[in-house]
């Protein structure tokens, strides 16, 4: 093995990792205090990190260091809690949606019932309408 294949291997990793925890470029940059064309450089086999930016990647990954250098990957998240808090991140914005929705249409149809074009109360009667 040569150091180049090594450093496809740890490209490899690190793009794989990156995507099952459903993380961007810049958002694993900024988690490892690294520059985005620095992590892209080494995604791309380009640039070899120093020891200590590897620890940065992993940790951000939430993975051991030797991790990145395994030839062969799990094919599904290592961490089950990174999955169900992007589902539970999902499931909130959709139901937010969904409650807001239900709401402003339940405000429509109580608006159109009870409230008079001209701006009075039908369910009240005034001295004056008598």
């Amino acid at each position: 093995m040569t150091g180049a294949d090594l450093r496809q291997i740890l490209s490899k990793n690190i793009k794989t990792f990156r995507g099952l925890r459903s993380l961007s470029q810049s958002e694993l940059a900024e988690k490892a205090d690294i520059s985005i064309p620095f992590l892209s450089n080494i995604e791309r086999a380009i640039k070899w990190p120093h020891p200590e930016t590897l620890v940065k990647l992993a940790e951000a990954l939430d993975v051991e260091v030797y991790m990145l250098f395994q030839k062969k990957t799990p094919a599904h998240p290592v961490n089950v809690r990174d999955t169900l808090v992007k589902y539970k991140k999902d499931l909130s914005v959709s139901l937010h949606k969904t409650v807001t929705a239900t709401i402003e249409s339940t405000l429509e149809i109580i608006s159109s019932h009870y409230i008079d074009t001209d701006n009075e109360d039908p369910g009240i009667e005034t001295t004056e309408r008598r």
